[in-house]
């Protein structure tokens, strides 16, 4: 049986039971043991781990969580922003950066996505609603999450239209209130929302890093194109390898 390439997850510290604890979320896992990889979390109380941490790693996915503290993008709090977790941020910022350093692939989802675009020098929105000339959709969405609630626009030739497909159907689901604003410079837009929210995004000359907006550890097990993304990046893992 060949070796499964590890994939760290970034664990968010929860309070169980009155206790301090890691804590990364089993769709995610899943996502990835079925895609043919094996997890290992990574605590983030810790930021000046990183570099160790890293080394354990064939792949990083960075998974949703708290707000990105804007501090990390060189603004002020607004009142819309919401609960962060300046270790939380601080860790990442640095697997992202150690990652893209060592060639190490990356998958980020939601929040993943934001500091990652944070982590290589973009900005965020801090609250969509308040923040955008444009009406906005519903992005934080009341039905389940193993459905899609919005539809998204491909960019066409992009590496995610490669995964996904195109066209005029593909809805995912949605829960959050933050969003990137300017792309990071070497990352180029994947996909967008029809209300103009940024929803996807990935390396522009390398298969290195693929990011959504939305959240498809939720709806892999019933959705084709949701599992392709998993897939894929275990394919670039050991591609990478």
């Amino acid at each position: 049986m060949s070796k499964r390439p590890i994939i760290g997850i970034p664990a968010e510290i929860r309070l169980i039971k009155d206790v301090q604890q890691n804590s990364i979320n089993q769709p995610e896992i899943a996502g990835v043991v079925a895609a043919g990889g094996a997890v290992i979390s990574i605590p983030t109380r810790e930021p000046d781990l990183m570099a160790t941490y890293i080394e354990l790693c064939d792949g990083l996915l960075l998974p949703g969580g708290p707000d990105v503290a804007p501090k990390f993008y060189g603004e002020e709090p607004i009142p819309q922003q919401g609960d962060s977790d300046a270790l939380l941020d601080e860790s990442e910022i640095k697997l992202v950066q150690l990652a893209v350093e060592k060639q190490v692939p990356i998958f980020a989802l939601c929040r993943g996505m934001q500091i990652m675009n944070v982590a290589l020098g973009g900005t965020m929105y801090q609250d969509i609603e308040s923040q955008r000339d444009k009406k906005t959709l519903q992005h934080y969405q009341k039905a389940p999450m193993d459905q899609g609630t919005h539809r998204i626009a491909v960019t066409p030739g992009s590496r995610l239209e490669k995964i996904i497909g195109g066209g005029d159907d593909i809805y995912v689901n949605s829960h959050h209130h933050q969003a990137v604003k300017a792309i990071a410079p070497q990352l180029q837009l994947t996909a967008i929302a029809r209300d103009g929210v940024i929803e996807g995004v990935e390396t522009k000359d390398s298969d290195l890093i693929t990011a959504v907006q939305w959240h498809p550890e939720f709806m892999w097990q019933n959705d084709e194109r949701m599992r392709a993304l998993f897939t894929d990046f275990i394919g670039r893992v050991e591609k990478h390898q």
